[in-house]
């Protein structure tokens, strides 16, 4: 949503406070009066233009989607030729970092922030969503780097992708402490670069070896 006119630049002020107080308070604990308060605009407003909680909600996750995936995609288009594994997995996963172009809304890591937070959510909640806004382009990730290990199982694969999420959203995602009580890590980039190269010789020790 580029912000153009009036209107478009108030729903912008809403979704970016729904982003950040989603992501401080989740999704039970936050309220409409608390998005208001941090766009700094009367609740009827939000009522007007999103109507329920959980419809700004669906709506700022739906509308953020659209660039994540489009720098997403991005990078993979432009990392799948270099037949690497490892910069397929790095290309993907840095993008939201270095590649985010519009920050109307949020930043590049303040939506991987709020997704993060998703995770934590109830499925039914955003499910929807992330199957018209998100399977798709993910899809098209997995199916270009899983095409580098074919003999790994299903069971290890899906095994895989859920550590390297876990550990991902753990480098990425937080501002001020690790799950693990660690500092937040700094240098964010370099931090993927390696968890990229880490990913690959676990994902090749499941795969025996082979690619």
């Amino acid at each position: 949503m580029k912000a153009t006119g009036k209107s478009d630049r108030t729903k912008a002020q809403m979704m970016r406070a729904a982003i950040r107080v989603f992501t401080r308070l989740g999704y039970e604990g936050a309220t409409v009066r608390d998005i208001a308060g941090e766009a700094g605009v009367n609740i009827g407003l939000i009522r007007y233009h999103f109507g329920h909680k959980a419809d700004i909600y669906r709506d700022t996750l739906a509308y953020v989607s659209e660039q994540y995936n489009e720098v997403c995609l991005g990078a993979l288009h432009a990392a799948a030729p270099s037949g690497d594994p490892e910069e397929i997995i790095y290309a993907w996963l840095a993008a939201p970092i270095i590649g985010w172009q519009d920050a109307t809304v949020a930043t590049g890591e303040e939506v991987l922030r709020f997704l993060n937070r998703m995770g934590y959510e109830d499925p039914e909640l955003t499910r929807e969503v992330y199957e018209s806004h998100f399977s798709y382009a993910e899809r098209e990730w997995q199916d270009t780097l899983r095409a580098f290990f074919p003999r790994m199982t299903r069971g290890d694969w899906l095994w895989c992708l859920t550590a390297l999420r876990g550990m991902y959203f753990n480098v990425v995602a937080h501002d001020d402490f690790t799950l693990w009580g660690l500092p937040a890590v700094q240098a964010r980039e370099a931090a993927v670069r390696r968890l990229a190269g880490d990913a690959v010789t676990l994902l090749r020790a499941y795969a025996g070896g082979a690619e």
